[in-house]
């Protein structure tokens, strides 16, 4: 009973800490972001972005377009300014491959 309630507690934590480091990157990201004028509406894009152990973005790649090329082209240079990327505090929470969302009217 013990192990399964170490287990539930580490397993959260783990999640907590994931969602930190997410929340840090897109954090960073969105501090780089100079949006194009005229945007109406919260488009939402997606981008498959690799990266080193270090955070240095190696490539980035427009996976779902939010309908304006202008805002996909802001998001993605944003997303190269922000190179190096945050890294995570559990380096086993690493991924060489993120995928990232981006709109503009979030938090």
């Amino acid at each position: 009973m013990q192990t399964e309630q170490a287990s539930a507690e580490k397993a959260r934590a783990q999640s907590l800490d994931e969602e930190a480091y997410k929340h840090r990157i897109r954090l960073k990201v969105r501090n780089n972001v100079s949006l194009p004028p005229g945007i109406q509406g919260n488009p939402k894009a997606e981008f498959e972005v690799t990266q080193l152990p270090t955070g240095d973005v190696l490539d980035v790649r427009l996976l779902r377009s939010s309908g304006n090329p202008a805002l996909d082209a802001a998001v993605e240079r944003a997303i190269r300014k922000s190179s190096p990327l945050p890294k995570p505090a559990q380096p086993e929470l690493f991924k060489r491959v993120l995928n990232l969302s981006y709109r503009p009217q979030d938090d």
